[in-house]
Protein backbone atom coordinates (compact mmCIF):
# COMPACT_ATOMS: atom_id res chain seq x y z
CA UNK A 1 0.00 0.00 0.00
CA UNK A 2 1.12 3.63 -0.66
CA UNK A 3 0.13 6.97 0.61
CA UNK A 4 1.07 10.38 -0.53
CA UNK A 5 1.27 13.44 1.93
CA UNK A 6 2.71 16.89 1.70
CA UNK A 7 4.63 17.77 5.61
CA UNK A 8 5.09 21.36 6.71
CA UNK A 9 8.08 22.34 5.10
CA UNK A 10 6.26 20.90 1.29
CA UNK A 11 8.35 17.89 1.05
CA UNK A 12 6.49 15.71 -1.09
CA UNK A 13 6.82 12.03 0.65
CA UNK A 14 4.92 8.23 0.01
CA UNK A 15 4.50 6.21 2.36
CA UNK A 16 4.93 2.27 1.81
CA UNK A 17 3.18 -0.52 3.79
CA UNK A 18 1.97 -3.70 3.65
CA UNK A 19 -0.87 -5.56 4.70
CA UNK A 20 -1.90 -9.16 5.64
CA UNK A 21 -3.77 -11.28 7.73
CA UNK A 22 -0.81 -10.48 10.70
CA UNK A 23 -1.79 -6.70 10.20
CA UNK A 24 -0.40 -3.67 8.59
CA UNK A 25 3.16 -2.95 8.63
CA UNK A 26 5.13 0.52 7.52
CA UNK A 27 7.90 -0.50 5.19
CA UNK A 28 9.58 2.99 4.22
CA UNK A 29 8.77 6.55 3.50
CA UNK A 30 10.18 8.34 0.51
CA UNK A 31 10.90 12.09 -0.26
CA UNK A 32 10.07 12.29 -3.72
CA UNK A 33 9.81 16.06 -3.80
CA UNK A 34 12.07 16.23 -6.57
CA UNK A 35 10.53 13.84 -8.68
CA UNK A 36 7.99 14.22 -11.66
CA UNK A 37 4.94 12.50 -10.06
CA UNK A 38 3.86 10.86 -13.58
CA UNK A 39 2.85 7.78 -14.01
CA UNK A 40 6.13 6.17 -14.88
CA UNK A 41 8.17 7.43 -11.98
CA UNK A 42 5.20 6.55 -9.01
CA UNK A 43 5.26 2.60 -11.22
CA UNK A 44 9.20 2.43 -10.58
CA UNK A 45 8.76 3.61 -6.84
CA UNK A 46 5.79 0.39 -6.85
CA UNK A 47 8.24 -2.17 -8.44
CA UNK A 48 11.10 -1.46 -6.10
CA UNK A 49 8.74 -1.99 -2.59
CA UNK A 50 6.85 -5.42 -4.97
CA UNK A 51 10.55 -6.66 -5.73
CA UNK A 52 11.69 -6.05 -2.47
CA UNK A 53 8.84 -8.18 -1.07
CA UNK A 54 8.48 -10.68 -3.28
CA UNK A 55 6.38 -10.86 -6.55
CA UNK A 56 4.69 -14.23 -5.14
CA UNK A 57 3.55 -12.47 -2.38
CA UNK A 58 1.62 -9.64 -3.53
CA UNK A 59 -1.77 -10.06 -4.75
CA UNK A 60 -2.81 -6.27 -4.83
CA UNK A 61 -1.37 -3.14 -4.96
CA UNK A 62 -3.91 -0.18 -3.09
CA UNK A 63 -3.24 3.49 -3.72
CA UNK A 64 -4.40 6.70 -3.32
CA UNK A 65 -7.41 8.11 -5.81
CA UNK A 66 -4.82 10.59 -7.30
CA UNK A 67 -5.04 11.11 -11.10
CA UNK A 68 -1.65 9.91 -11.98
CA UNK A 69 -2.12 6.79 -10.18
CA UNK A 70 -4.66 5.14 -12.29
CA UNK A 71 -2.25 5.54 -15.11
CA UNK A 72 0.30 4.30 -12.89
CA UNK A 73 -1.86 1.22 -11.52
CA UNK A 74 -2.16 -0.13 -15.13
CA UNK A 75 1.37 -0.16 -15.92
CA UNK A 76 2.45 -1.98 -13.07
CA UNK A 77 -0.43 -4.76 -13.79
CA UNK A 78 1.71 -4.96 -17.25
CA UNK A 79 4.88 -5.38 -15.43
CA UNK A 80 3.03 -7.65 -12.78
CA UNK A 81 0.75 -9.68 -14.73
CA UNK A 82 -0.26 -11.66 -11.91
CA UNK A 83 -1.22 -8.66 -9.44
CA UNK A 84 -3.69 -5.98 -9.09
CA UNK A 85 -3.66 -2.58 -8.71
CA UNK A 86 -6.83 -1.05 -6.74
CA UNK A 87 -7.32 2.45 -5.30
CA UNK A 88 -8.23 3.26 -1.67
CA UNK A 89 -11.84 2.04 -0.81
CA UNK A 90 -12.06 4.44 1.75
CA UNK A 91 -10.80 7.21 -0.69
CA UNK A 92 -13.60 6.73 -2.89
CA UNK A 93 -16.09 6.52 -0.29
CA UNK A 94 -15.56 10.19 1.08
CA UNK A 95 -15.30 11.19 -2.03
CA UNK A 96 -18.90 9.52 -2.44
CA UNK A 97 -19.88 11.47 0.79
CA UNK A 98 -18.70 14.46 -0.97
CA UNK A 99 -20.82 13.91 -3.70
CA UNK A 100 -23.59 13.66 -1.96
CA UNK A 101 -23.09 16.61 0.43
CA UNK A 102 -22.72 18.49 -2.96
CA UNK A 103 -26.57 17.73 -4.12
CA UNK A 104 -28.40 20.66 -4.04
CA UNK A 105 -31.26 19.22 -1.48
CA UNK A 106 -28.19 18.81 1.56
CA UNK A 107 -26.19 21.33 0.66
CA UNK A 108 -28.04 23.98 2.92
CA UNK A 109 -28.70 21.94 5.80
CA UNK A 110 -25.19 21.17 5.82
CA UNK A 111 -24.06 24.34 5.36
CA UNK A 112 -26.93 25.64 8.28
CA UNK A 113 -25.37 22.97 10.61
CA UNK A 114 -22.28 24.26 10.28
CA UNK A 115 -23.22 27.28 10.91
CA UNK A 116 -24.91 25.96 14.40
CA UNK A 117 -22.14 24.29 15.30
CA UNK A 118 -19.59 26.97 14.68
CA UNK A 119 -21.54 29.08 16.29
CA UNK A 120 -22.12 27.41 19.60
CA UNK A 121 -18.35 26.50 19.72
CA UNK A 122 -17.03 29.99 19.69
CA UNK A 123 -18.94 30.98 22.40
CA UNK A 124 -17.78 28.98 26.10
CA UNK A 125 -20.45 30.03 27.93
CA UNK A 126 -23.32 28.27 25.36
CA UNK A 127 -21.05 26.01 24.41
CA UNK A 128 -21.13 24.90 28.60
CA UNK A 129 -24.78 25.53 28.45
CA UNK A 130 -25.24 23.00 25.54
CA UNK A 131 -23.23 20.32 26.57
CA UNK A 132 -25.27 20.70 29.84
CA UNK A 133 -28.26 20.01 28.18
CA UNK A 134 -27.06 17.36 26.33
CA UNK A 135 -25.48 15.39 29.14
CA UNK A 136 -21.90 16.31 28.31
CA UNK A 137 -22.36 15.31 24.78
CA UNK A 138 -20.62 17.34 21.72
CA UNK A 139 -22.09 18.42 18.61
CA UNK A 140 -18.82 17.69 16.60
CA UNK A 141 -18.45 14.05 15.70
CA UNK A 142 -15.16 13.09 14.60
CA UNK A 143 -14.68 10.49 11.65
CA UNK A 144 -12.21 9.00 9.79
CA UNK A 145 -12.67 11.46 6.84
CA UNK A 146 -13.77 15.27 6.72
CA UNK A 147 -17.00 14.07 5.14
CA UNK A 148 -18.11 10.74 7.34
CA UNK A 149 -17.45 13.95 10.21
CA UNK A 150 -19.85 15.92 8.58
CA UNK A 151 -22.88 13.58 8.18
CA UNK A 152 -22.08 12.53 11.56
CA UNK A 153 -22.09 15.91 12.90
CA UNK A 154 -25.64 15.96 11.54
CA UNK A 155 -26.74 12.97 12.92
CA UNK A 156 -25.14 14.33 16.33
CA UNK A 157 -27.18 17.45 15.56
CA UNK A 158 -30.51 15.13 14.99
CA UNK A 159 -30.41 13.49 18.07
CA UNK A 160 -29.94 16.58 20.32
CA UNK A 161 -32.29 18.51 18.56
CA UNK A 162 -34.88 18.72 21.87
CA UNK A 163 -32.05 19.41 24.20
CA UNK A 164 -30.66 22.34 21.64
CA UNK A 165 -34.36 23.66 20.67
CA UNK A 166 -34.86 23.84 24.48
CA UNK A 167 -31.73 25.96 25.08
CA UNK A 168 -32.27 28.18 22.76
CA UNK A 169 -35.41 28.93 23.90
CA UNK A 170 -34.79 28.99 27.64
CA UNK A 171 -34.93 31.96 29.44
CA UNK A 172 -30.82 31.34 30.09
CA UNK A 173 -30.94 32.09 25.79
CA UNK A 174 -33.27 35.19 25.76
CA UNK A 175 -31.86 36.70 28.35
CA UNK A 176 -28.26 36.62 27.18
CA UNK A 177 -26.64 39.20 24.57
CA UNK A 178 -25.82 36.73 22.04
CA UNK A 179 -29.58 35.91 21.21
CA UNK A 180 -29.57 39.75 20.22
CA UNK A 181 -26.97 39.33 17.43
CA UNK A 182 -27.78 38.65 14.07
CA UNK A 183 -25.70 35.54 13.89
CA UNK A 184 -27.75 34.37 16.97
CA UNK A 185 -30.89 35.39 15.69
CA UNK A 186 -29.96 33.15 12.80
CA UNK A 187 -28.69 29.93 14.42
CA UNK A 188 -32.14 30.38 16.55
CA UNK A 189 -34.06 30.67 13.40
CA UNK A 190 -32.55 27.36 12.25
CA UNK A 191 -32.79 25.50 15.37
CA UNK A 192 -36.62 26.16 15.33
CA UNK A 193 -37.32 25.45 11.71
CA UNK A 194 -39.01 22.27 10.53
CA UNK A 195 -37.85 22.54 7.24
CA UNK A 196 -34.40 22.30 8.42
CA UNK A 197 -34.65 19.23 10.76
CA UNK A 198 -36.98 17.54 7.90
CA UNK A 199 -34.07 17.68 5.34
CA UNK A 200 -31.58 16.84 7.80
CA UNK A 201 -33.70 13.82 8.45
CA UNK A 202 -33.35 12.96 4.56
CA UNK A 203 -29.68 13.67 4.95
CA UNK A 204 -29.55 11.14 7.33
CA UNK A 205 -31.28 8.80 5.13
CA UNK A 206 -28.64 8.44 2.68
CA UNK A 207 -25.25 8.62 4.91
CA UNK A 208 -25.00 6.16 7.83
CA UNK A 209 -25.14 3.16 5.33
CA UNK A 210 -21.47 4.80 3.46
CA UNK A 211 -20.11 5.52 6.84
CA UNK A 212 -20.91 2.17 8.34
CA UNK A 213 -18.80 0.79 5.26
CA UNK A 214 -15.92 3.21 5.60
CA UNK A 215 -15.81 2.63 9.32
CA UNK A 216 -15.16 -1.54 8.51
CA UNK A 217 -12.84 -0.16 5.73
CA UNK A 218 -10.98 2.02 7.84
CA UNK A 219 -10.90 -0.99 11.11
CA UNK A 220 -10.41 -3.85 8.58
CA UNK A 221 -12.89 -5.99 10.61
CA UNK A 222 -16.10 -5.76 11.11
CA UNK A 223 -15.92 -4.43 15.14
CA UNK A 224 -14.41 -0.37 14.32
CA UNK A 225 -12.80 1.18 17.11
CA UNK A 226 -14.57 4.35 15.62
CA UNK A 227 -17.23 6.09 17.39
CA UNK A 228 -20.56 4.44 17.35
CA UNK A 229 -23.12 5.32 14.35
CA UNK A 230 -26.49 6.09 17.25
CA UNK A 231 -28.86 3.35 16.06
CA UNK A 232 -26.77 1.81 13.09
CA UNK A 233 -26.37 -2.02 12.39
CA UNK A 234 -22.73 -2.89 11.40
CA UNK A 235 -23.01 -5.73 8.95
CA UNK A 236 -20.91 -9.28 9.17
CA UNK A 237 -19.84 -8.12 5.52
CA UNK A 238 -16.11 -8.09 5.31
CA UNK A 239 -16.10 -8.57 1.49
CA UNK A 240 -16.10 -4.87 -0.52
CA UNK A 241 -18.80 -6.29 -2.94
CA UNK A 242 -21.21 -7.44 -0.09
CA UNK A 243 -20.23 -4.07 1.96
CA UNK A 244 -21.49 -1.42 -1.08
CA UNK A 245 -24.70 -3.85 -2.16
CA UNK A 246 -26.04 -4.09 1.23
CA UNK A 247 -25.53 -0.50 1.78
CA UNK A 248 -27.41 0.60 -1.52
CA UNK A 249 -30.25 -1.70 -0.18
CA UNK A 250 -30.33 0.13 3.08
CA UNK A 251 -30.30 3.61 1.21
CA UNK A 252 -33.32 2.51 -1.18
CA UNK A 253 -35.44 1.28 1.62
CA UNK A 254 -34.94 4.53 3.47
CA UNK A 255 -36.12 6.47 -0.11
CA UNK A 256 -39.14 3.96 -0.07
CA UNK A 257 -41.94 6.51 -0.67
CA UNK A 258 -42.31 7.84 -4.31
CA UNK A 259 -41.54 11.75 -3.82
CA UNK A 260 -38.09 10.49 -2.80
CA UNK A 261 -37.64 8.68 -6.11
CA UNK A 262 -35.85 11.66 -7.31
CA UNK A 263 -33.16 12.35 -4.50
CA UNK A 264 -32.68 8.31 -4.59
CA UNK A 265 -32.19 8.26 -7.87
CA UNK A 266 -29.28 11.32 -7.71
CA UNK A 267 -27.85 9.58 -4.38
CA UNK A 268 -27.62 5.40 -6.33
CA UNK A 269 -26.50 7.29 -9.81
CA UNK A 270 -23.12 9.31 -7.57
CA UNK A 271 -22.26 5.08 -5.49
CA UNK A 272 -22.69 3.67 -8.75
CA UNK A 273 -20.85 6.13 -10.90
CA UNK A 274 -17.99 6.57 -8.44
CA UNK A 275 -17.95 2.58 -7.89
CA UNK A 276 -17.74 1.58 -11.08
CA UNK A 277 -15.27 4.15 -12.50
CA UNK A 278 -12.61 4.16 -9.47
CA UNK A 279 -13.36 0.24 -7.92
CA UNK A 280 -14.69 -1.73 -10.90
CA UNK A 281 -12.02 -4.71 -10.20
CA UNK A 282 -12.88 -8.71 -10.07
CA UNK A 283 -10.37 -9.09 -7.17
CA UNK A 284 -13.56 -8.13 -5.11
CA UNK A 285 -15.68 -10.12 -6.48
CA UNK A 286 -13.61 -13.21 -6.46
CA UNK A 287 -13.17 -12.60 -2.85
CA UNK A 288 -16.66 -12.98 -2.19
CA UNK A 289 -16.95 -16.08 -4.54
CA UNK A 290 -14.77 -17.53 -2.11
CA UNK A 291 -16.76 -16.96 1.08
CA UNK A 292 -18.90 -19.74 1.33
CA UNK A 293 -21.29 -18.10 4.39
CA UNK A 294 -22.08 -15.48 1.99
CA UNK A 295 -22.10 -17.46 -1.56
CA UNK A 296 -24.24 -19.88 -0.49
CA UNK A 297 -27.02 -17.09 1.23
CA UNK A 298 -26.61 -15.41 -2.62
CA UNK A 299 -27.20 -18.79 -3.91
CA UNK A 300 -30.75 -18.93 -2.64
CA UNK A 301 -31.26 -15.59 -3.59
CA UNK A 302 -29.54 -14.26 -6.54
CA UNK A 303 -28.52 -16.70 -9.39
CA UNK A 304 -27.46 -13.92 -11.93
CA UNK A 305 -24.95 -12.30 -9.36
CA UNK A 306 -23.50 -15.74 -8.57
CA UNK A 307 -23.19 -15.70 -12.30
CA UNK A 308 -21.12 -12.70 -12.08
CA UNK A 309 -19.03 -13.52 -8.64
CA UNK A 310 -18.07 -16.56 -10.79
CA UNK A 311 -16.82 -14.49 -13.49
CA UNK A 312 -14.97 -12.27 -11.01
CA UNK A 313 -13.75 -15.73 -9.43
CA UNK A 314 -12.23 -17.29 -13.67
CA UNK A 315 -10.64 -13.59 -14.24
CA UNK A 316 -8.63 -13.71 -11.29
CA UNK A 317 -7.43 -17.51 -11.55
CA UNK A 318 -6.38 -16.75 -15.45
CA UNK A 319 -4.58 -13.76 -14.15
CA UNK A 320 -3.36 -14.82 -10.87
CA UNK A 321 -2.12 -19.00 -12.00
CA UNK A 322 0.18 -19.14 -15.12
CA UNK A 323 -0.05 -22.85 -15.18
CA UNK A 324 -2.85 -24.39 -17.46
CA UNK A 325 -2.86 -27.86 -15.73
CA UNK A 326 -3.33 -26.03 -11.81
CA UNK A 327 -5.77 -23.88 -13.39
CA UNK A 328 -7.85 -26.77 -14.45
CA UNK A 329 -7.55 -28.49 -11.17
CA UNK A 330 -8.63 -24.97 -9.46
CA UNK A 331 -11.32 -24.53 -11.75
CA UNK A 332 -13.28 -27.97 -11.46
CA UNK A 333 -12.35 -28.05 -7.41
CA UNK A 334 -14.19 -24.47 -7.47
CA UNK A 335 -16.99 -25.86 -9.29
CA UNK A 336 -17.30 -28.23 -6.24
CA UNK A 337 -17.41 -26.03 -4.21
CA UNK A 338 -19.71 -23.72 -5.50
CA UNK A 339 -22.43 -26.28 -6.11
CA UNK A 340 -21.23 -28.27 -2.83
CA UNK A 341 -20.41 -31.89 -3.80
CA UNK A 342 -17.76 -33.94 -3.09
CA UNK A 343 -16.72 -35.74 0.12
CA UNK A 344 -16.24 -32.03 2.38
CA UNK A 345 -19.84 -31.08 2.37
CA UNK A 346 -20.67 -34.94 3.54
CA UNK A 347 -19.33 -33.85 6.73
CA UNK A 348 -21.52 -32.30 8.90
CA UNK A 349 -18.89 -30.57 11.16
CA UNK A 350 -17.62 -29.06 7.71
CA UNK A 351 -20.82 -27.81 7.23
CA UNK A 352 -21.70 -26.21 10.62
CA UNK A 353 -18.52 -24.21 10.23
CA UNK A 354 -18.92 -22.17 7.41
CA UNK A 355 -20.48 -19.54 9.41
CA UNK A 356 -18.14 -19.45 12.43
CA UNK A 357 -14.75 -19.75 10.37
CA UNK A 358 -12.93 -16.05 9.00
CA UNK A 359 -12.24 -17.03 4.89
CA UNK A 360 -9.40 -14.53 5.21
CA UNK A 361 -7.31 -16.75 7.87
Amino acid sequence: MSDGWTDRRGHHLINFLVNSPEGTFFLESVDASSEVHNQVMLADLLEKKIMDIGVDKVVQVVTDNGANYKPAGKLLMERFPTLYWTPCTAHCLDLMLEDVAKLKEFKKPISRARHVTTFIYRHGRLLSAMREKTNGRDLVRPGATRFATTFLTLQSLYKHKDALRFLFTSKEWTGCKLAKTEAGKKVYDILLSWEFWNSVEDCLRASPPLIIVLRVMVDGDERPAMPEVDGDERPAMPEVDALMNHAKEKIKASFSTENKRSLLNKIIQIIESRWDRQMDTPLYGAALFLNPEKIYTIQKENDEYVGHLRGCFNDVLARMVQDESIQNKIDQQSMLYEDQRGDIFKNCMALQTVKLKNPRK
